[in-house]
């Protein structure tokens, strides 16, 4: 599920995407579902040096919902932002056994601003994505990467 967790800003909506998810699945199959960290935003407005802070990211923190004001195809699209937490708790009471919560990007994006260039180097690429696994799944590290990824199955045997 990469992709529809994004697009639906209603938590029950959400839960019965995940539902259906596990209704498909057949006992122990494996579901993937990424959701947009509801922290990323932030730290790429300070990696751009875009610090002004402004009344609706205060409000975006604290509900997680971004409206596109205008319609506007140029800006992001209308979209739902999770706290890892959160999408844990929505994937267990979809009735998943969670198994991990990982980082999908992790904070490459923001702390290395030649990125495209070092992975286009496969020596840069292998030692940059060893970094990364090493802390993809720190719980105090989550919310700074773009997309949170869980991973759950579901209950039952094969």
């Amino acid at each position: 599920m990469f992709g529809p967790l994004y697009h639906l800003q209603d938590s029950q909506e959400r839960l019965v995407a995940l539902r259906e998810a596990r209704r498909v699945l057949r006992p122990g199959g494996v579901l993937l579902a990424s959701a947009l960290s509801r922290l990323y935003p932030v730290f790429e407005a300070i990696a751009a040096d875009d610090t002004d802070p402004a009344e609706a990211e205060a409000e975006f923190l604290s509900a997680g919902r971004y409206r596109n004001p205008s319609s506007d195809p140029r800006l992001f699209t209308t979209s739902y932002f999770h706290r890892p937490d959160e999408l844990a708790d929505e994937v267990r009471q979809a009735g998943f056994v969670l198994r991990r919560l990982a980082a999908g990007s992790g904070a490459l994006k923001l702390l290395v601003p030649d990125l495209g260039e070092r992975l286009d180097d496969p020596a840069q690429a292998a030692r940059l994505l060893d970094l990364m696994r090493l802390v993809e799944a720190e719980p105090s590290l989550l919310g700074m990467s773009q997309n949170i990824v869980a991973i759950a199955t579901k209950p039952g045997r094969p």
